[in-house]
């Protein structure tokens, strides 16, 4: 995969979802911790921004040779870890980690969108697998390749 197709369907796709669910854990967190907190319009750019910062570790994924499921596993586990680094590191240098529960219940949650977004992705390349079979196995009928 080239790299505009991969931030394409990888970048961008992981973007849009980490988004939403920063949008829920930021909501519940808050409800959590600081249930009386309000906000003003400058709080609708943090998922914005959470989502942006969320998405550059998918990067470290890039790759234009085709990998073992080894090789696979360790950069979505060295893209994680670095997920739950760069967001903690700017929740920290931000000075919203109030507490260690805060910064554990964030640190869950990061795990817990990681894995929500994964599972997105899985499934969207999973679609598009099946429509690409489904078309190959047509055309081989279609040209007496197969019975």
């Amino acid at each position: 995969m080239d790299f505009k197709t991969f931030f394409v369907k990888k970048v961008l796709m992981s973007f849009f979802v980490s988004t939403t669910c920063i949008c829920g854990a930021m909501a519940l967190i808050g409800m959590a911790f600081s249930p009386d907190v309000r906000f003003g319009y400058q709080a609708f750019l943090s998922p914005l921004l959470f989502g942006a910062l969320a998405s550059l570790p998918t990067l470290a994924t890039f790759t234009k040779k085709e990998l073992s499921l080894k090789q696979m596993v360790w950069r979505n586990v060295f893209e994680f870890f670095l997920l739950e680094f760069v967001i903690l590191s700017a929740l920290y240098f931000a000075g919203l980690l109030t507490s260690v529960s805060v910064a554990v219940s964030l640190a869950v949650s990061i795990l817990i969108i990681y894995l929500t977004v994964n599972l997105v992705l899985w499934m969207n390349d999973r679609k598009t697998a099946k429509v690409f079979n489904d078309a190959l196995k047509k055309f081989q009928v279609a040209n007496g390749d197969i019975d």
